[in-house]
């Protein structure tokens, strides 16, 4: 029964806000994800509070899917959701919350499960826009692409100092997108390995985890190339035509905001 209780109300909650026109605003299945991965905390909180720490953990992890998700795409969302779902299944097996009602994980799991697969077919059918077209990593990115392209040509001439420097513009110019910003200490990575550079292996592992969990919160250097030969928390200055291109991307997405 709380299997089938679980999907009807998902889905019936879907079709809803489909009918209603709630899901026309991005933030609705964030929201969702978010109050969903909330109730562990306060089953905890009605035992008492003994689960309290392990389970805010795993809801700030949720939160920030959330968060990230809704500023740069909703598959995050779909994946959250899903992957949810297989935390109900295997909870009890991994934190002891006594305050977790015995029919909650199979409810909760059938609920997250239906509700990702409905999200998901939105997004498909494209009723629903999986990226935010308006936001500044959209904006910026063709110029980032345009970085990361000068790289690898440079690379394949022979010139891997003129790559890397086309990979600290790429840098700059997306850091104030987590997506962007991600995708560049990625390449900065591979760059590492390929050159057998163990500390810029080291650095942009860490900077990669950096990227993902502090993009969203504003809180980068800004200028800063993102190699690991410069301190990560150094603010530098940034080149005019990378300023002009970031101060273009910024007005273009606030004003679509408006």
């Amino acid at each position: 029964m709380e299997y089938f209780v679980g999907v009807a109300l998902a889905l019936g909650v879907g079709l809803f806000t489909t009918v209603a026109g709630f899901d026309r605003d991005r933030s609705l299945y964030p929201v969702i994800l978010i109050v969903v991965a909330s109730y562990y905390d306060l089953f905890a909180v009605m035992d008492g509070g003994s689960a309290l720490g392990w389970e805010t953990g795993i809801f700030a992890g949720f939160l920030v899917a959330a968060i990230v998700g809704f500023r740069s795409n909703l598959w995050i969302v779909v994946v959250a959701l899903v992957g949810h779902g297989f935390l109900d299944l295997m909870h009890s097996r991994l934190i002891a919350n006594p305050g977790v009602p015995a029919w909650w994980p199979m409810f909760c799991l059938s609920y997250d499960a239906a509700a990702g697969a409905y999200l998901a077919w939105r997004l498909l059918s494209k009723k629903i826009d999986a990226t935010n077209n308006s936001s500044f990593g959209h904006r910026i990115r063709s110029h980032v692409d345009a970085e990361l392209a000068a790289a690898k040509a440079a690379e394949l001439a022979g010139d891997p100092s003129k790559g890397f420097r086309h990979l600290e513009r790429a840098h700059v110019l997306g850091q104030r997108s987590t997506v962007q910003h991600v995708r560049v200490h990625l390449h900065m990575l591979m760059r590492g390995i390929r050159h057998h550079d163990l500390r810029e292996v080291i650095g942009q592992n860490l900077r990669v985890i950096g990227a993902a969990t502090t993009t969203w919160l504003g809180l980068v250097p800004h200028g800063n190339t993102g190699g690991s030969n410069v301190s990560g928390f150094k603010p530098m200055a940034i080149p005019n035509d990378l300023a002009g291109l970031i101060a273009a991307a910024r007005s273009k997405a606030a004003n679509s905001n408006r």
